[in-house]
């Protein structure tokens, strides 16, 4: 019998090293050798492993977005006995601060990657679509004769003001600002009513 592939743990290790990296630094910042020091292998393996840099910054992309849709999927799972609002709200708008300020920082220096990379510009802008295409749908259910268009509009304004708060969350805003963000979007979902 042969040895186990490496290659999903070399990938995972590469993957997080550069998150980290990242984080710290951007992704510009970011080099093949600094990446291979965080990882603690030779910048080799990373070739060997992942790929070029374009190559190491798509599978960040496709990580990340993988991630965020699981962390959707399962949170739809485990509140099916909420109504869809109160689904959507519940997930947006956490009660306890979900995403880490290293996360937050990966995810928009991906988004300042697009503005570069059509690549990474059509990855994330899947996954943004497909946030407000899964809201507009849970809209939808609640409210039933809400035309599409406007469940999608509001379903839009909602996960904008989520995006937004969340990504203040590293300044540490107090409490309130939250329960702002979870107010405004309720008062947008209810013109829906």
């Amino acid at each position: 019998m042969g040895r186990p592939s490496l290659v999903a743990k070399r990938t995972t290790e590469i993957l997080d090293a550069f998150e980290r990296c990242v984080a710290r630094f951007g992704i510009e910042g970011s080099s093949l050798d600094r990446i291979a020091e965080e990882a603690r292998m030779q910048r080799s393996i990373l070739r060997h492993y992942v790929g070029n840099r374009e190559d190491l910054v798509r599978a960040l992309a496709q990580r990340v977005i993988a991630k965020y849709e699981a962390s959707f999927t399962t949170h739809l799972e485990d509140t099916g006995h909420l109504s869809p609002v109160e689904q959507l709200m519940t997930h947006l708008f956490p009660s306890k601060v979900v995403s880490t300020t290293q996360s937050l920082l990966v995810v928009e220096a991906l988004i300042a990657a697009s503005a570069t990379s059509v690549d990474i510009r059509e990855q994330m802008r899947g996954y943004v679509d497909g946030v407000i295409e899964r809201s507009a749908g849970l809209l939808k259910r609640e409210y039933p004769s809400a035309s599409r268009q406007r469940c999608w509009a509001v379903a839009y304004g909602v996960v904008s003001i989520c995006f937004n708060h969340e990504s203040l969350s590293p300044i540490e805003q107090p409490p309130k600002y939250r329960r702002a963000a979870k107010e405004a979007a309720r008062v947008l979902i209810q013109t829906l009513g």
